[in-house]
């Protein structure tokens, strides 16, 4: 049995809760890194499921920046500036029921995913490796999960983050959604990823104070690796303003600072995970090339700190870092949340 052959069953399960159904029309977007037999599995899962699937292929290349873009979830140029040719994507695929975005690199932050939600269409990214989309394959008990805490937020106005390893840090909220995954796309508009289950939150613009410690063993995210010596990162009115520790402090500081671009140093949404089979070891197991660390952005009770793009606040930047911690105790408006890297699901009831 080759290997799309072996996972189209798993893919037509998953696309079961994305309701793919008989006389939609599902598209299949990649470029030239994505995994073949994903793209195999994909059409062949819609198809028996009676949806007409086609397929759109995009360049990876045509990037213009000075800096490294490969592992920060940018996407590709040819889905990220304005060009007759992403005017024929966009029309191409507002007119979907259903897009499997197989990009490597992901639309999460590109102006094309908000424009096919608006129009109704669902969107599932895939990326993860196999055995990934197996152990952490979703259910309606894990969306049941997800959007509880999803719930607690809703209306919540100051998170307070605090670790033994010295991060004492304060989010300010208004008003803006809360970002929620539980792994599929089963509702008209709905962006999802497998494998997913995590909350995210954007605070108020300068709306971030305090300091952001990783402890070792913690993970950068799109690196994909461990931080080996604590990094103590100072927040002021919601911009990074000081990075200091060993290699992996200078490795943040000195990719932000490769941007020339004072707005990468903002910090963006937090996040919590809430899946209780992620593993925080996989990320040691897998090839850089192969995953973009869902485990570790979605390991239940961690803390997720990002960088970068704020929609919301109107601040569109490229660079984009995830930096998530275990043994955080996260409060929000004094209420217990995260309880030194327990999710307090309790108090989510």
């Amino acid at each position: 049995m080759d290997k799309a052959a072996e996972l189209i069953d798993l893919f037509k399960r998953e696309f079961e809760l994305c309701r793919v159904h008989d006389g939609e029309v599902v598209a299949v977007l990649s470029e030239p890194a994505t995994r073949p037999e994903y793209i195999t599995a994909s059409t062949g899962a819609a198809t028996v499921l009676g949806a007409a699937v086609f397929e759109v292929r995009v360049p990876a290349r045509g990037w213009s920046v000075h800096t490294n873009v490969r592992g920060i979830v940018a996407s590709v140029p040819a889905l990220m500036h304005p060009s007759q040719r992403l005017d024929a994507i966009r029309e191409a695929l507002i007119r979907c029921d259903f897009v499997v975005d197989l990009i490597p690199e992901t639309i999460l932050h590109v102006d094309l995913r908000p424009e096919l939600t608006r129009s109704g269409t669902r969107i599932l990214t895939i990326v993860e490796p196999p055995d990934a989309l197996e152990r952490m394959f979703p259910s309606q008990e894990l969306k049941h999960d997800v959007e509880a805490v999803a719930l607690r937020l809703v209306g919540g106005r100051q998170a307070q983050i605090t670790s033994p390893a010295g991060t004492d840090l304060t989010y300010e909220f208004g008003d803006t959604p809360i970002g929620v995954q539980y792994g599929f796309a089963d509702q008209p508009g709905r962006w999802d990823h497998w494998p997913s289950a995590l909350v995210a939150h954007y605070p108020r613009d300068r709306g971030v104070n305090g300091t952001l410690v990783l402890d070792t063993g913690d993970i950068l995210c799109h690196q994909k690796t461990y931080v080996a010596e604590p990094v103590v990162i100072s927040v002021t009115n919601g911009y990074i303003k000081e990075v200091q520790g060993g290699l992996e402090a200078r490795q943040i500081a000195g990719y932000l600072s490769s941007w020339d671009e004072p707005e990468v140093f903002a910090m963006s949404h937090i996040g919590i995970g809430v899946h209780p089979r992620a593993q925080w070891s996989a990320t040691a197991f897998h090839d850089k090339g192969e995953t973009i660390g869902m485990d570790a952005r979605c390991y239940r009770g961690n803390f997720l700190a990002s960088t970068g793009p704020n929609r919301w606040t109107g601040r569109i930047v490229e660079a984009h870092l995830d930096l998530a911690l275990r043994g955080c105790t996260v409060t929000l408006d004094g209420d217990l949340l995260v309880e030194e890297g327990t999710l307090r699901m309790e108090s989510c009831s």
